[in-house]
């Protein structure tokens, strides 16, 4: 079944104008029972459905367009003299590798890890960046 020009300006104004679907329905005089009978239809639901994943790759594609940006701006945070700053900009890192790679791999949502031998190397560089900070006449590891 096709859907009706009332369904796709319905459907657009979801899109176009937030969301707000009782006053979409008001606007366009579709009752609250029409509106969940047109829910349950496949091609109401599956042009709904498939607007939506346009939107999320939409959003994908603006955001990988930043992806560069922030990540200079985490390997600068890395360099701060603040060490909370500086060891969540490390941990940022890893995680946007390890979510880019998921992302590559499975073309689906990263998941929040971190391998256990990445995230090992990672507390030790940080504990030795500790440790130097705790003796100021050693740098980079060599007396002065």
């Amino acid at each position: 079944m096709a859907l009706t020009k009332k369904q796709l300006k319905i459907i657009d104004e979801l899109f176009e104008n937030g969301g707000d679907e009782t006053e979409i329905l008001i606007k366009y005089g579709a009752s609250h029972k029409q509106w969940l009978r047109w829910l349950n239809n496949k091609d109401f639901s599956d042009e709904i459905t498939g607007r939506i994943e346009l939107a999320r790759r939409q959003g994908r594609i603006f955001l990988a367009k930043y992806i560069p940006l922030a990540a200079a701006k985490l390997v600068q945070l890395c360099g701060s003299e603040n060490q909370e700053t500086s060891r969540r900009a490390c941990l940022d890192i890893l995680a946007l590798e390890t979510g880019l790679k998921q992302i590559i791999e499975n073309h689906s949502e990263p998941e929040p890890t971190i391998d256990p031998t990445t995230a090992s190397k990672l507390l030790a560089v940080l504990a030795e960046t500790e440790n130097q900070q705790d003796q100021p006449d050693k740098k980079c590891g060599h007396e002065e």
